[in-house]
């Protein structure tokens, strides 16, 4: 059996990945594919489902950190906007443990049997959010350290096949887009002055090297425009890669 592709979109909060994750999504239901969405799942039963449960899904739809278990303490705790402060070592040691649990019970059972993975945010995440609080703190925390954690390690041994960066020139529209969500995360990382400092390590070469260094193909896209624009830029990247 052919086995599924796994899609990432990453970049800075606000910067539009809900809308090319939600693009892929609309795509993928054009063609009649079956769309199980983990979020609702994980919300309903805060764990995650079995092979049963997904039944004959040609796409799930994900996101880190979950939902349930070690991802929801890392939401509602580790990087909620609170009077306590954990280590960028002890935060990304919790995102790896999380990846790492969603990957073996999820991820890789799906896609060995030849379903697509739509998901938001990943170990790309964790180099750059990570790397960069620790340096704000004065503390030395490299991309190898980090994908030295052993959640991480094992993770880059199954890397996503693609990864896509929304990126965006003005960055803080992308942080009053975020402020303006129906959702709140409540997560401290959602600053502008933080969210300027990220934008370059998203882009950088260091970042484009771990990733062509793991065989995974990274595509930049341009989601300043127009949500219109950021759809149709999605749809094409469907069209030439999920089909």
């Amino acid at each position: 059996m052919k086995r599924g592709r796994f899609v990432v979109v990453d970049g800075l909060d606000g910067v539009g990945k809900g809308v090319f994750l939600d693009t892929f999504v609309e795509e993928a239901q054009t063609e009649g594919k079956k769309v199980f969405d983990v979020h609702k799942f994980w919300k309903s039963h805060d764990f995650h489902p079995s092979p049963a449960d997904v039944g004959n899904a040609d796409v799930l739809i994900t996101s880190e950190p979950t939902f349930c278990g070690t991802g929801r303490y890392i939401r509602n705790e580790l990087i909620a906007k609170n009077d306590r402060s954990y280590s960028p070592q002890t935060v990304a040691e919790a995102y790896a443990l999380d990846r790492h649990i969603l990957y073996e019970q999820l991820l890789l059972p799906a896609l060995e049997r030849g379903i697509d993975v739509y998901q938001s945010r990943s170990f790309s995440s964790s180099v750059t959010y990570q790397r960069q609080s620790a340096l704000d703190q004065g503390k030395d925390f490299s991309i190898a350290d980090i994908m030295a954690i052993p959640g991480n390690s094992f993770c880059a041994g199954y890397p996503m096949n693609l990864l896509v960066i929304p990126t965006i020139t003005d960055v803080e529209e992308a942080v009053q887009r975020s402020k303006g969500r129906d959702k709140d995360d409540n997560c401290k990382f959602e600053n502008l002055a933080f969210q300027l400092k990220l934008k370059p390590r998203f882009e950088s070469d260091e970042f484009k090297h771990l990733f062509a260094s793991l065989g995974v193909s990274i595509v930049y896209m341009d989601a300043g425009v127009s949500i219109e624009h950021s759809q149709q830029q999605a749809r094409e990247f469907y069209q030439k890669h999920l089909r």
